[in-house]
């Protein structure tokens, strides 16, 4: 997760990713493709250990161009994303509405909403829908926040809601999504209203 180029947690992110970058090129490309074999057919927290490894060895990998070079095969199972080459790994958010399935290799735009898979789409922009109104309450502007009469306990109520909803995308729209998809990777925080993983119960 990004959360601003100056943050501590990015330097973090990046230290942890510097084993990536000493390893040579089709060590790293053989290691992606054995970790997306272990991946493959399950809906995974955006927070999963496992999953945070593969991510930082992926942006390494783009940066070097790996897909491209096409040093190892990944699992058959997934196809090639349009966006950078890379094997197809599609990231479930809040934001699904506006910004599709984003890709795990280069954070682009990976699936545009109006190409999910008709059979999942209606239950994505339903829940898309009632997720919106629940984030919001975290950006509220005062005038906003005085006509809540207590922006606290509309904070904490969206919190709790939010958590509710994260749960439901791991539970249900992330495992129906693997129709389609060989792995599905969901988000499981929402840093805005102070949800955590550990706060998202399946």
């Amino acid at each position: 997760m990004s959360f601003g180029p100056e943050s501590s947690l990015d330097t973090l992110w990046k230290q942890y990713g510097r084993v990536f970058r000493d390893w040579d090129d089709l060590t790293l490309a053989r290691w992606l493709a054995q970790t997306l074999g272990q991946l493959e057919g399950r809906a995974w927290r955006l927070s999963h250990p496992l999953l945070g490894a593969y991510r930082l060895a992926a942006q390494v990998a783009h940066e070097k161009q790996i897909w491209f070079k096409r040093l190892a095969t990944p699992p058959a199972g997934y196809v090639e994303s349009p966006c950078c080459r890379a094997p197809f790994l599609p990231l479930l958010t809040r934001d699904v509405r506006a910004e599709g399935l984003i890709c795990q290799h280069c954070n682009e735009i990976l699936v545009p909403f109006e190409e999910l898979p008709v059979e999942q789409r209606e239950a994505v922009e339903q829940w898309a829908k009632l997720y919106e109104p629940v984030h919001a309450v975290a950006h509220w502007d005062d005038r906003q926040r005085r006509a809540s009469g207590n922006y606290d306990t509309a904070f904490e109520a969206a919190a709790l809601e939010a958590e509710k909803l994260l749960a439901h995308a791991g539970s249900e729209l992330a495992p129906k999504l693997l129709e389609s998809y060989a792995t599905m990777v969901w988000e499981d925080q929402d840093e805005c209203l102070e949800v955590r993983p550990e706060d998202v119960k399946l």
